[in-house]
C-alpha cells in the first residue's frame, strides 16, 4: 500500500517532505518515496491511498494517561466514582476511553495508575482485536502508602518488604512498566506533595525490581524532596518532575538535571486541564494554590528545556478537566507556555515520547518501523490546531474505525 498527501513529516525533521508516499506492507513501512510520474508506473498495481491538503505523520503518544479516570470538575467526584463503582463499571469507562483515545489519533498510550488488573484486561482485548484502541501500556496500579497519593486506586506499602510486595504483584499481573508515587499529588487530601512518600533505596527497590523484569520504571514527582532519590534510583521516566521547594517557589539544580542528562532519563511535562488555562474558559477556583503557580511552574520546565533535559509531553488524561480525546489542547497549550515550536512539541510525543518508554519501533516513518501513522488536515507543523481534523489513523499497518464504538 502506498499512502500519499501533500506533506509527510516523519517525527524527527525540521518541516516536512512534499511529493513523498509512505509505502507499507504487513504492518511495517517500507520506505518514504518520491512521487513522480516514474515511480506511479512502477507500482501501477500497488494499492494507493491519497489525502489531498493533508499531513502524514506518527502516530501520537501520550505516555501518561489514566483510562479509569473521567475528567470531572473535581478531584473529590473523579475519586468518588472510581472508588464506589464495580469492576464492570470502571473496564467500560477504561474501554470507553481507549477508543476516544484512538479516534484523537493516539496509537500508543502508558496508563500510568488504574485499579486492579482492569487496564491490563482492555490493555489485552485491544491487543486481541477484540476492542478498538491504541496500544496501551499499563503498570496496573501505582505503589503508593497507606495515605499517600492514589491509595484510593489500591496498591499501598510503606515497609521495604511491603514495596518488594507490592512491586511483584504487578509484575506478576503482567505490568508492562511499574509506577511508583514518590510524593504526595493534588487529588489526594492525605498527601502532601511537598513531602517524599518514599526515602531513596525505597524508590531504589521498586526501579531494581523493573530492571530486573526487563521493564522500566516511573515515577511521580511533585516537589523536589523526592527528585535526588528518583534520579539517583535512575527512573526512567519523571513524571510531572517538578523542582518546587516552597507553595510558589521553584529551584532548578543544574548538577541534578546534569544527572538526569548523563542517565539518559526523560522527564514529562504534564499538560492536563489547569495548564490549558489560555484555552479553557476562567476557571472557578483561579486563585488556588495551584493556579497561582503555574507561572513559576512554566518558568522552571521552560530551564529544564534550555539545559538539555529530554522530555515528553503528556496530558495525565482523565484528572480534572482533562478529557482523554483533548490531546490537542494540551500540545497547543505547550506552545504557549512552554514557547516550543509546533515540531518540538511533534517530537515530544512521537520519536521522543516512543523513546522514552522503550518502544524502538514506532514514533518515526522510516523503514522497518511499525506503521503507525496518522492523517491529519493542514499542516501541524504549523499550526497544531490543525490536530482537532484527524482524517485518517493507522495502526501496525491497518486503517482503525474512526467511528468505533466499544
Amino acid at each position: 500500500m502506498r499512502i500519499w498527501a501533500d506533506r509527510v513529516w516523519d517525527g524527527l525533521a525540521s518541516s516536512p517532505q512534499r511529493d513523498q508516499s509512505v509505502v507499507v506492507q504487513s504492518g511495517v513501512i517500507q520506505g518514504l518515496i518520491p512521487e513522480t510520474p516514474e515511480a506511479t508506473s512502477i507500482d501501477a498495481d500497488q494499492e494507493m491511498q491519497r489525502f489531498p491538503g493533508c499531513t502524514i505523520l506518527p502516530g501520537l503518544i501520550d505516555t501518561h494517561v489514566h483510562l479509569v479516570m473521567s475528567a470531572q470538575s473535581t478531584n473529590q467526584a473523579i475519586v468518588e466514582q472510581v472508588t464506589t463503582e464495580s469492576d464492570a463499571q470502571r473496564l467500560a469507562r477504561i474501554a470507553a476511553n481507549a477508543c476516544a483515545a484512538l479516534r484523537a489519533g493516539l496509537t500508543t498510550i502508558r496508563d500510568c495508575g488504574g485499579t486492579k488488573d482492569h487496564v491490563q484486561l482492555v490493555r489485552d482485548r485491544v491487543r486481541a482485536g477484540a476492542l478498538p484502541g491504541p496500544d496501551i501500556l499499563a503498570c496496573g496500579s501505582p505503589i503508593t502508602t497507606r495515605r499517600g497519593h492514589c491509595h484510593w486506586l489500591g496498591l499501598t506499602a510503606d515497609t521495604d518488604d511491603e514495596i518488594e510486595l507490592a512491586a511483584a504483584k504487578m509484575l506478576d499481573q503482567s505490568a508492562d512498566f511499574l509506577k511508583v508515587m514518590a510524593t504526595g499529588g493534588n487529588m489526594t487530601p492525605s498527601s502532601d506533595p511537598m513531602q517524599a512518600q518514599y526515602n531513596p533505596q525505597q524508590l531504589k527497590i521498586v526501579a531494581d525490581r523493573a530492571r530486573q523484569a526487563g521493564r522500566h520504571a516511573a515515577a511521580h514527582v511533585l516537589s523536589r524532596s523526592a527528585l535526588p532519590g528518583v534520579v539517583a534510583a535512575r527512573y526512567r521516566t519523571i513524571e510531572h518532575c517538578d523542582w518546587r521547594v516552597e507553595e510558589f517557589r521553584y529551584e532548578f539544580d543544574p548538577e541534578l538535571a546534569r544527572k538526569i542528562i548523563d542517565q539518559d532519563q526523560f522527564v514529562g511535562l504534564t499538560m492536563s486541564g489547569l495548564a490549558r488555562r489560555a484555552l479553557l474558559p476562567p476557571f472557578p477556583d483561579a486563585d488556588s494554590g495551584p493556579v497561582r503557580r503555574l507561572d513559576a511552574r512554566f518558568r522552571c520546565e521552560r530551564q529544564m528545556i534550555d539545559f538539555g533535559v529530554r522530555f515528553t509531553i503528556h496530558s495525565d488524561a482523565g484528572v480534572r478537566l482533562c478529557p482523554i480525546d483533548r490531546f490537542d489542547l494540551g500540545l497547543r497549550a505547550a506552545e504557549i507556555e512552554l514557547r516550543l515550536k509546533p515540531v518540538e512539541i511533534l517530537r515530544a510525543v512521537t520519536s521522543s515520547a516512543a523513546e522514552a518508554i522503550g518502544l524502538d519501533d514506532r514514533g518515526v516513518l522510516r523503514a522497518g518501523k511499525r506503521a503507525d501513522l496518522i492523517v491529519v488536515e493542514g499542516d501541524p507543523t504549523r499550526d497544531l490546531k490543525c490536530l482537532e481534523r484527524i482524517r485518517a489513523v493507522m495502526k501496525a499497518g491497518q486503517w482503525m474505525p474512526m467511528d468505533a464504538a466499544t
